[in-house]
C-alpha cells in the first residue's frame, strides 16, 4: 500500500477495488488521505482519484469527525489495532469500522476497513427489543403490571444491600384480600379482577416511586417500603386504610378489606426471609380477623 500508483501495485488496487468493504489509508498526523478503494470513493460520492491528498475530516460531518477524533485518540503503538467503531452512513445505514496503525519512516498512518452492518446491526435492535419485552413479561404480573414474584426478589436483595449501607428501616408488608374470594364467587371473575387492578393502583398511588410492589399470589401483594426507623410502625396503619375504602366497579359499591402483616427487614437476611416474616405477620392478624368474625355478640 505505500507504494500506491508506482509499480506492481495496479493489480491490488484492481482487486481492492472489486471488494463491497470500504477501504481508505490516510496519513496520521494530518488524516490526508493517501489511498481509496471505489467502494468508499462512492460512499462519499466520487471516485477514488477524487480523494487522494484531501484532509479527511473535510469530507466528514461534524458527528463523524468527532467520531474520527475519538478513534485517533484511541489508536497508537501501544494500541495498533481497533474493531468496534459504528457509523451512521446516510439515514438507515450502518458501518462499522477496523483501524490498523501503521508506523512508517515518513510517519505512521491509518488503514481503515468499512464493513456495512446495516442488517446485524437491526437484527441485534429488535433482539433487545424483544429481550426486553420479554423479560418485562417474566417480571411483571399480567393482570396489574406490578412486579411479579421473581421480580420481587430481584428488588427486595437490591433493597436490602441498600439499606445496610444508609441505616434505614426497611419494612416488608405482606396483604391478603380478606373478602376477595366472596366478590369473586358472587360477581365473577370479571369483577374479582377489576379489584385487583385497583388494589393494585390504590398501592401504587400510596407508596413513593422507589418503594415496590408485587402481586405474588391470587389476592396478595406484597409491598416493601424504606423509611427511617421511627416510622417504621406507621406503615401498616397507612395500607390498612387504603384497603378499607369501599371499591366502586362497574355500579357495584364493594367492600374488600385485607390482612397485613409487616416487618422490618433484618439487615443480615435474605429477601426470602424477609418474605417470609411479613407472611407470618400476615396470618397472625388475619387469625384475629377471623376470631373476630366468628365471635359471638354478649347477650344484654
Amino acid at each position: 500500500m505505500t507504494a500506491y500508483g508506482g509499480t506492481g501495485t495496479a493489480p491490488l488496487a484492481e482487486v481492492l477495488d472489486l471488494l463491497t468493504e470500504r477501504i481508505v489509508w490516510y496519513r496520521f498526523a494530518d488524516q490526508v488521505v493517501v489511498y481509496c478503494n471505489r467502494a468508499w470513493a462512492l460512499a462519499n460520492g466520487g471516485e477514488p482519484d477524487d480523494f487522494v491528498g484531501r484532509p479527511l475530516d473535510t469530507l466528514l460531518s461534524s458527528g463523524e469527525r468527532d467520531g474520527l477524533v475519538h478513534q485517533l485518540a484511541r489508536l497508537g503503538p501501544e494500541t495498533d489495532f481497533l474493531q468496534d467503531h459504528i457509523t451512521r452512513t446516510g439515514a438507515d445505514r450502518w458501518t462499522e469500522w477496523t483501524d490498523r496503525y501503521l508506523p512508517g519512516p515518513d510517519g505512521p498512518h491509518i488503514l481503515a476497513v468499512g464493513r456495512d452492518v446495516t442488517e446485524r446491526r437491526d437484527a441485534e435492535l429488535r433482539l433487545a427489543a424483544s429481550e426486553k419485552t420479554y423479560r418485562g413479561l417474566a417480571l411483571r404480573d399480567p393482570l396489574t403490571g406490578l412486579a411479579n414474584r421473581r421480580l420481587l426478589d430481584e428488588l427486595l436483595t437490591a433493597a436490602l444491600a441498600r439499606t445496610r449501607r444508609s441505616g434505614a428501616s426497611l419494612v416488608v408488608s405482606y396483604l391478603d384480600l380478606d373478602g376477595f374470594k366472596a366478590i369473586n364467587d358472587d360477581y365473577g371473575h370479571a369483577v374479582g379482577d377489576a379489584v385487583l387492578e385497583e388494589v393494585g393502583g390504590r398501592l401504587q398511588d400510596a407508596v413513593r416511586d422507589a418503594d415496590v410492589i408485587a402481586r405474588v399470589g391470587g389476592d396478595e401483594f406484597v409491598v416493601v417500603q424504606e423509611c427511617p426507623p421511627d416510622q417504621a410502625g406507621l406503615i401498616a396503619c397507612r395500607l390498612d386504610q387504603l384497603t378499607a375504602e369501599p371499591i366502586m366497579v362497574g355500579g357495584l359499591t364493594l367492600l374488600c378489606g385485607a390482612s397485613i402483616g409487616s416487618a422490618v427487614a433484618e439487615p443480615e437476611r435474605d429477601a426470602a426471609a424477609a418474605v417470609a416474616a411479613a407472611d407470618a405477620a400476615m396470618y397472625v392478624v388475619k387469625r384475629d380477623h377471623r376470631s373476630a368474625a366468628t365471635a359471638t355478640p354478649p347477650v344484654s
